[in-house]
């Protein structure tokens, strides 16, 4: 094993503790959400507009950021990120007018999101080739076990101190543990004997290197990603996907609480779905490599679409209970396989790019579907409408991702002298 190689694996070590951390946090706004609404009497509409915000700024900086990455390396983009995260928390925990939770929680967290998903997880994509859904699957562990603990560790904190203290000690971890694990990041060098390797294309190390730097030169571009269906038909995909996602992630507790389940109980179904995920990355990993990963990605949105369905109608304790389990294994397998797709349709040559300009999909929906979910709550009382829009927005996502297919490269042409499909795709996708 080489030094590259053994250096990646410190690469999964710190993106695992920024994800943990970070998505944990992120996470977790479900749980102060009821308290600050209950504080100053905002409606849920409001209240969830922060989302919006956040999701806005996400979605308007990703692109930059995954070119910054691709261009100055990934370590100061994580870092800047992470700070930026534990200066809205902080800030957040002293609020007095709406304005200024839009500013804090929506504004600086929103510039922050980046460093919880899809930087750390390109950046493991341009590491591992033969090994990467395990890599992946072990690094978004830390999503799963974030999700698993930390809001239940503040639903604690709230009840015990209240929920400012609890906000500011969240923005303190940020600082203590993602910073310093930012700092660890770097990307893979292509060397010498890397070059060599592939020039010789003797055997099977180096056809499967000579593979990875062919994969790295032919490539598409976010510019060249950007003119094609396949682009769209992912945005798209990743767009419905992540509109059901936030909805859950901020209005499950609420829908819990109104439900008749204490706080603190509510705060379980987000763990569940943490210690659920963690079975889910590592299994839609794993399989992944070896049935290819559209199956997987179309299993999790069927199962996802049923899931939300079921629970907008069934509204029993037991039901929540199943439903978080359920709902962990289903939403983190498809989430590992979000960079790898992108990976297999585009290439690697602009990987932090492209997924970060798929990623606008994650600011907007992730934005959109709480804030909207809030709003139709205001106007019935209920969240079973939003729910059953979510479900069939997930079924669509599956119709969709059975077509999807590896995008025409420009510089990769066949005999006819027509651009050729990307030819180190997945043979499953």
């Amino acid at each position: 094993m080489t030094k590259g190689i053994s250096y990646g694996w410190v690469i999964v070590t710190s993106a695992f503790l920024i994800t943990f951390i970070t998505c944990g946090v992120n996470f977790s706004y479900g749980v102060f959400f009821l308290p600050i609404v209950n504080e100053f009497g905002w409606s849920r509409g409001l209240a969830s507009a922060v989302m919006l915000v956040a999701g806005i700024v996400y979605a308007v900086t990703l692109p930059l950021t995954g070119i910054l990455a691709d261009r100055y390396g990934y370590k100061w983009v994580l870092a800047i990120s992470a700070g930026c995260l534990s200066l809205g928390l902080i800030l957040s925990s002293w609020i007095q007018e709406l304005w200024q939770l839009y500013l804090f929680n929506g504004l600086l967290v929103g510039l922050s999101i980046s460093a919880s998903f899809a930087i750390p997880v390109s950046l493991i994509a341009l590491w591992f080739s033969k090994r990467q859904g395990l890599a992946l699957g072990v690094a978004t562990l830390g999503i799963s076990l974030g999700t698993a603990t930390i809001p239940l560790l503040i639903s604690y904190l709230i009840t015990s101190i209240g929920w400012r203290p609890a906000l500011l000690l969240a923005g303190i971890a940020v600082a203590l543990i993602c910073i310093p694990a930012a700092l660890l990041m770097r990307s893979p060098p292509l060397n010498t004997a890397f070059t060599e390797a592939v020039s010789a294309g003797n055997g099977k190390k180096g056809t499967r290197e000579q593979g990875a730097a062919t994969d790295m030169q032919t490539g598409l571009t976010v510019s060249e990603a950007i003119r094609t269906g396949q682009f769209w038909m992912l945005f798209l995909i990743f767009l419905l996907f992540l509109s059901g996602l936030g909805l859950v992630m901020l209005h499950l507790v609420p829908y819990a609480v109104d439900s008749g389940i204490a706080p603190v109980q509510a705060a379980v179904l987000i763990t569940l779905i943490g210690i659920f995920g963690m079975a889910g990355r590592l299994a839609s990993g794993l399989l992944s490599d070896r049935i290819g990963i559209k199956p997987v990605m179309l299993f999790c949105s069927v199962l996802l679409g049923l899931n939300i369905a079921w629970i907008a109608f069934c509204q029993e304790p037991w039901a929540f209970y199943i439903f978080a389990s359920v709902y962990g294994i289903a939403y983190s397998g498809f989430v590992t396989q979000m960079v790898r797709i992108t990976r297999s349709v585009f290439g690697a040559r602009a990987l932090g790019s492209v997924f970060g300009a798929l990623m606008v999909a994650d600011g907007i929906g992730f934005g959109v579907g709480p804030w909207v979910a809030g709003n139709i709550f205001d106007a019935t009382g209920s969240y079973q409408v939003s729910f059953v829009v979510a479900a069939i927005g997930l079924v669509i996502a599956a119709v969709l991702t059975v077509a999807v297919r590896p995008a025409k490269n420009p510089r990769v042409r066949n005999s006819t002298g027509f651009p050729e499909r990307n030819p180190l795709n997945n043979p499953f996708i």
